[in-house]
């Protein structure tokens, strides 16, 4: 079977739409022809997946398809004596990219032309710049290799300029990453040491998503789509059914997106996220949003650690969390479930409904396999054009007991990805 990306630049060429091999191909493309040409390759897809017809949903496009992504961000490189602040693919921070707003370019002028008045050990030590938050709130964060106090005092007055000349910049923070990882948000840093240094504002800011205000960890992965995640949530709303006498296991909640959204609906939400910080940001929304909650630190990786979730949701409330009505919605960073999660979540949660949000879409092949083998099958499947301009799509999955569609052999299988969760 072929990747989804190749499915849609298969169907792009069909359609005489040129894209080229740009991160960002569809980002000068008219929206309606983007959408035209994605329909096409996502029927290709779906065929090579072998997932009856009659589960997949249409699209559902994007209500704000250019400037929406709310977190970008710049490398730095230094050549003939001069800071840059470069794209992914190169290209300079004086040509903004569709999908951004455009105050984020105009920020990162100012940051370029303010590190590089700083002196070569300060602004050698930077190796991203980042900004988060929301459309009018904004987070910048710089990534450093090597952290001190001359750096952080420098760093501190550079952050302090950058938010008189953009006011939107509410905080800063400097994130430390001694290994200079590719990845700006980077999972594997040291244990020991510094982690990160707040330079001005908070350690979270707030967004509104539908009625529900929640609080996001400055470094908590998010949605780079804010436009777009009212959207997604009611998908997995519609996915998910839930009851009033449903738990709802949030697994990797993040900011308690789901968990939130349904506080009201479900008896009590049990957020599970491997990030303390983000964990207590789930934890105060979903009980702000007036649902019952049990939140806990852990890190799934693997079948063991969902083991040790189960243990814990024993302990705390004497009763085997298998006997009452689950329904478990999982939202994994790019490369999907570790070896072993979904046989752990089967057996030792039992969930009468499964809703699994896939960024990785060439992860959905591996999913369904170890749901069919743990006894679920796939119902149903919604394409959610989350990431407007690029070849890529959120998938939402839903998986129930006793459905068996055909699925190609493990031969024709894509390669699993290995990206992190910087979406």
């Amino acid at each position: 079977m072929i990747s989804l990306d190749t499915s849609i630049r298969e169907a792009a060429r069909l359609k005489n739409v040129p894209v080229g091999e740009a991160v960002e191909p569809f980002a000068r493309v008219p929206y309606d022809t983007e959408l035209a040409v994605k329909r096409v390759g996502l029927e290709k897809f779906m065929t090579g997946l072998k997932v009856p017809a009659s589960v997949v949903d249409p699209i559902v496009p994007a209500p704000m398809p250019r400037g929406y992504r709310t977190t970008s961000r710049r490398r730095v490189e230094f050549g003939r004596g001069q800071v840059r602040l470069l794209h992914g693919d190169g290209s300079d921070a004086y040509g903004a990219s569709p999908l951004e707003p455009t105050s984020h370019a105009e920020i990162y002028v100012t940051v370029e032309k303010l590190l590089d008045g700083l002196v070569p050990m300060v602004s050698g030590a930077v190796n991203h710049v980042i900004l988060r938050g929301t459309y009018e709130e904004f987070v910048l964060i710089l990534n450093v290799r090597g952290l001190d106090a001359r750096i952080v005092r420098s760093l501190r007055t550079l952050a302090e300029r950058v938010g008189k000349a953009h006011p939107n910049v509410k905080h800063a923070w400097i994130y430390h990453d001694p290994k200079g990882s590719r990845y700006y948000l980077d999972l594997e840093r040291p244990a020991t040491g510094i982690g990160a240094k707040k330079l001005f504002g908070a350690s979270a800011w707030m967004q509104n998503i539908g009625d529900i205000s929640y609080q996001v960890g400055v470094f908590s992965f998010t949605q780079v789509n804010l436009a777009m995640t009212e959207k997604l949530v009611e998908t997995v709303r519609q996915h998910a059914g839930v009851t009033e006498n449903d738990t709802l296991y949030d697994l990797y909640c993040g900011y308690g997106l789901f968990g939130a959204a349904f506080a009201k609906n479900v008896q009590r939400v049990v957020a599970v996220d491997g990030d303390e910080s983000t964990v207590d940001n789930a934890r105060y929304t979903i009980r702000r949003a007036g649902g019952q909650v049990t939140a806990i630190r852990e890190i799934l990786r693997s079948g063991e650690d969902v083991d040790t979730v189960v243990f814990a949701i024993q302990k705390m409330s004497r009763k085997d969390p298998s006997v009452g009505p689950n329904v478990v919605i999982l939202d994994p960073p790019r490369a999907g479930t570790a070896e072993g999660v979904i046989a752990a979540i089967a057996n030792g949660l039992q969930p009468r409904a499964v809703v699994e949000i896939f960024c990785g879409p060439d992860e959905i092949y591996r999913s369904n396999r170890e749901w069919r083998q743990a006894g679920y099958g796939v119902q149903r499947i919604t394409p959610v054009d989350l990431f407007p301009g690029t070849m890529n799509m959120e998938f939402v999955v839903t998986y129930g007991k006793g459905f068996t569609a055909e699925l190609p052999e493990p031969s024709q299988r894509p390669r699993r990805s290995v990206e992190r969760w910087s979406r």
